[in-house]
């Protein structure tokens, strides 16, 4: 008994774990980040740590992140490859065990630079891509899959049969459906390794912050904090993020994660970045708001489709929010758009009903959306997967994912592209 007690002593308030994928073209920017960390460290309530995986022959290493590197403990692990998820499970599960917590934060570090042609090259020739060539290569990379964070998404996309079926998979946002599904399993695993959810799901990467990511996270974590845009390099400013948590470990979960969205939006401000950037918390105990209404929208859409399709295709020509090769779409972005092209009483208010539970608020789903430039100047805070139709088919994979199993979209979607 008196073990126990002592080890729930030990305990820290919070571990913030960085899972970084930086065995590409962001490695430096993976420097730069630990270098931020660094400026504020690991206390005795809060355990910074990170696993980087680095390009060239320093292989992966784990880090208890210290203040300036000062008895910083460090675990080399040698070559790993940091997208398999398996690896990213070992890393969960080291830090259950080494630095256990009250509370956690998981972020997920891959700035969306993409993987190298190298890589991809590799990776095709493993799973022995059928009529595979060194000119798909170029072509793979210069597509969206090129961003999938899983080694595995890229491994499945290439075992399909044929140039053709593969080059369909890359533009109809068939990695960004897979890598969801993937990422579901890991989230699984960590919460059997840390043994209560994930306090803060944090994606220092691309075009996460979706409803079909967030509601596929819904069983295992609380918040997620991520971005509807893709990220420049530079990414979180892990300095500021860090300051707030060591300087007040008791901090409320949500006001953390508002924190991150404030301290990301205002660092680009500052530094006079003109491209535009967003970031959003969401409360994943709250998702069935969006997704209620969401249906509605559906409902009203389905059966008026022979002159809704139009009225769709206008409101997407008119909204400036769409990211992923235009397969996301800012969901507010499209509904104020849909709200004002549609001569359907229905499905106007039907659209207004969404735009109003898209509103930022302490209580809502979307606790705190901040972002900057003209792109995003009507961003809500959250994606949905919205291929145009016609020109890019529904993704294969997408009815795998939970969302599009649990609720109505896929039969909108459906409805729209066959009409």
């Amino acid at each position: 008994m008196k073990e126990k007690r002592k080890q729930k002593e030990a305990k820290a308030k919070w571990t913030f774990m960085v899972y970084m994928a930086g065995d590409n073209s962001l490695s430096s920017a993976g420097d730069k980040d630990l270098k931020e960390m660094r400026k504020v460290g690991s206390t005795a309530d809060v355990n910074v740590v990170a696993e980087f995986d680095n390009a060239g022959k320093r292989g992966t290493k784990r880090y208890h992140v210290q203040r300036k590197g000062v008895k910083e403990r460090v675990v080399s692990l040698g070559e790993t490859d940091s997208g398999d998820p398996k690896v990213l499970i070992d890393f969960i599960g080291w830090v259950a065990k080494t630095y256990p917590a009250e509370r956690y934060a998981l972020v997920l570090w891959n700035h969306g630079g993409g993987w190298e042609p190298s890589e991809m090259d590799k990776i095709a020739r493993s799973v022995k891509a059928v009529n595979y060539s060194g000119r798909e290569n170029i072509e793979r990379r210069a597509s969206s899959m090129s961003r999938a964070f899983f080694r595995t998404t890229l491994e499945k996309i290439y075992r399909l049969p044929s140039v053709a079926a593969r080059a369909i998979c890359c533009d109809d946002g068939s990695g960004h459906s897979l890598d969801t599904v993937e990422l579901d399993e890991v989230l699984a695993q960590a919460v059997k390794l840390l043994k209560q959810p994930l306090d803060i799901l944090g994606m220092d990467a691309c075009l996460m912050s979706d409803l079909e990511v967030a509601y596929q996270s819904r069983p295992y974590v609380k918040y997620v904090v991520a971005s509807e845009e893709s990220e420049p390099n530079e990414g979180w400013p892990y300095d500021a993020v860090l300051r707030k948590l060591v300087s007040n470990p008791d901090l409320p979960t949500a006001d953390l994660a508002t924190r991150i969205v404030n301290a990301y939006v205002d660092s680009y401000t500052k530094r006079g970045y003109t491209g535009p950037v967003t970031q959003s918390a969401l409360d994943l105990s709250k998702i069935d708001e969006l997704t209620k209404p969401l249906d509605k929208l559906s409902e009203a859409l389905i059966p008026r489709m022979a002159t809704a399709n139009s009225e769709m295709d206008q409101a997407l020509r008119a909204t400036k929010a769409r990211f992923y090769d235009s397969t996301l779409w800012d969901v507010a972005n499209v509904c104020e758009e849909l709200a004002a092209k549609t001569k359907d009483d229905v499905i106007r208010q039907s659209a207004n009903e969404v735009r109003a539970k898209l509103q930022p608020n302490s209580k809502s789903f979307v606790i705190a959306e901040a972002h900057n430039g003209t792109k995003v100047e009507r961003c809500g805070g959250v994606t949905i997967y919205l291929p145009p139709r016609i020109l890019i088919p529904i993704s294969r994979y997408y009815g795998d994912l939970a969302y599009a199993r649990d609720h109505r979209w896929l039969a909108m979607l459906q409805a729209y592209n066959t009409t």
